[in-house]
């Protein structure tokens, strides 16, 4: 499963952050992946993605990542809640 939470503005060489929700198979819980991406190679075929860091879902809220990817997540948190209640 993998859910993209957020993707920032491009700068001037057109790269960007982006975040994304994920469960392997194996894995137990969820993740927070955050990847620098090189739009330009995305846009030619050619993907570009950093892993920059990995983190579980509660170590992702306990960092100083930036509020609009956090608030975000954890809309998609809550409206996954909602539809198992």
């Amino acid at each position: 499963m993998e859910h993209l939470i957020f993707r920032g503005r491009p700068n001037e060489g057109n790269e960007c952050e982006q975040w994304t929700l994920v469960k392997d198979a194996e894995d137990q819980e969820e993740f927070v992946v955050q990847e620098h991406v090189k739009l330009d190679e995305v846009l030619s075929g050619k993907p570009y993605l950093r892993l920059v860091r990995r983190m579980t879902v509660g170590e992702f809220l306990g960092t100083d990542q930036p509020a609009a990817v956090k608030g975000k997540l954890q809309t998609i948190l809550d409206a996954r809640k909602a539809s198992e209640a």
